[in-house]
């Protein structure tokens, strides 16, 4: 087991007092006896499941078929509960054996036991099995970069890291910039193949509702961990799926799922050919650095370049002074110039650089 501390991660003794690197495969049994184990799985949970009702398993097998190639092995975001354990098992249906990365967020002591419980599933399937356990994430977001941290640790070894995020996921993602006021181009959630810090993210079953998930593990008579701080209203996202959605689902008299995902394919859509336009914008070298030749853009697309601009110089622009911004371009404003943090951003004559303020 690996324990997360302060940015970085340790390695401390596992059960029995063995100490384990994560970067090395854990071999449980050897590879004939894994096989024999996850065939006489399928066998014995296929049984009675008709064919109809196969669709769950049809996605994951079509995903891979289009973006593995099998020179390496899939690492499984995996933490027990219905949709990970249905993407685990839609795998083992389709004669993958994924490797298994399990975060503990270490908000409930009774997650060291579910951990245990996991790792001894994992052994029974004959697929290798890593964890840690966070010990200062107190916020959703600092979970999020804790398990991102600790994932990003197996990579090059393995072809991607596989996620079991749904339509649901997706949608409220997507609804939360909405009300958060993100850009048009920001709006999008996550995406089915996608890449950060080197590692490419997998997630095959994104225009998969939830429930669909429900009925697969009902089938096979799987059961699932019940993490009760899914649905604790503390946490953002447990009200959106316990209070928000519910009633605007029920106001709008159907379901918005599609239609939120749907705008999202929008939105990367957008963001796709603002980027070609923007792409081919003249750069010139000056005193302070680069120069860019904003000539020619329209508004959309100013706005579209000067957030990129400000990404690339770590700036984050408040809504007045991106708009001051604009204007300045738009109007053809002479020798401007805004200070944000460290950084001041000059405007003269529709150019614009940035360089660091003293």
């Amino acid at each position: 087991m690996i324990s997360y501390k302060g940015g970085s991660f340790q390695k401390i003794a596992s059960q029995g007092g063995e100490t384990r690197n994560v970067l090395k495969s854990r071999n449980h049994q050897d590879s004939d006896k894994s096989a024999n184990r996850q065939k006489e799985y399928t066998e014995i949970m296929m049984q009675g499941v008709a064919p109809q009702n196969r669709h769950v398993t049809s996605v994951a097998q079509e995903f891979l078929s289009v973006h593995w190639d099998r020179r390496k092995p899939l690492l499984l975001g995996y933490s027990g509960g219905p949709d990970s354990k249905a993407l685990l098992y839609a795998l083992l249906e389709c004669n993958v054996t994924p490797h298994l990365v399990h975060v503990d967020h270490g908000w409930r002591e009774e997650s060291r036991k579910e951990t245990l419980e996991l790792q001894e599933e994992a052994r029974k399937l004959g697929c290798p099995f890593f964890s840690t356990r966070l010990e200062n994430a107190r916020k959703e977001d600092e979970a999020r970069e804790g398990r991102y941290a600790f994932f990003v640790t197996f990579f090059p070894k393995y072809a991607s890291l596989l996620l079991a995020h749904t339509l649901e996921d997706l949608a409220e993602t997507v609804l939360k910039r909405i009300l958060e006021g993100a850009h048009l181009c920001n709006l999008g959630g996550m995406q089915p193949v996608s890449k950060q810090n080197g590692m490419a993210i997998w997630r095959p079953f994104l225009r998969v509702k939830k429930r669909d998930l429900f009925e697969f593990l009902q089938e096979r008579g799987l059961p699932a961990l019940n993490d009760p701080t899914n649905a604790d209203p503390a946490f953002l996202r447990a009200r959106m799926r316990k209070e928000i959605f519910p009633l605007i689902n029920q106001w709008f008299g159907k379901e918005i799922y599609q239609n939120l995902a749907l705008l999202s394919e929008r939105s990367y859509e957008l963001k796709k050919y603002l980027d070609s336009r923007i792409s081919s914008v003249p750069e010139y070298k000056g005193p302070w650095g680069a120069i860019f030749e904003l000539k020619g853009l329209g508004l959309l697309e100013i706005r579209h370049f000067l957030l990129k601009l400000a990404k690339a110089h770590s700036i984050v622009f408040t809504r007045p002074v991106l708009n001051t911004l604009i204007h300045w371009v738009l109007s053809q404003e002479t020798s401007k110039h805004l200070v944000v943090k460290n950084k001041k951003i000059y405007i003269d004559n529709q150019r614009t650089w940035v360089c660091t303020a003293i």
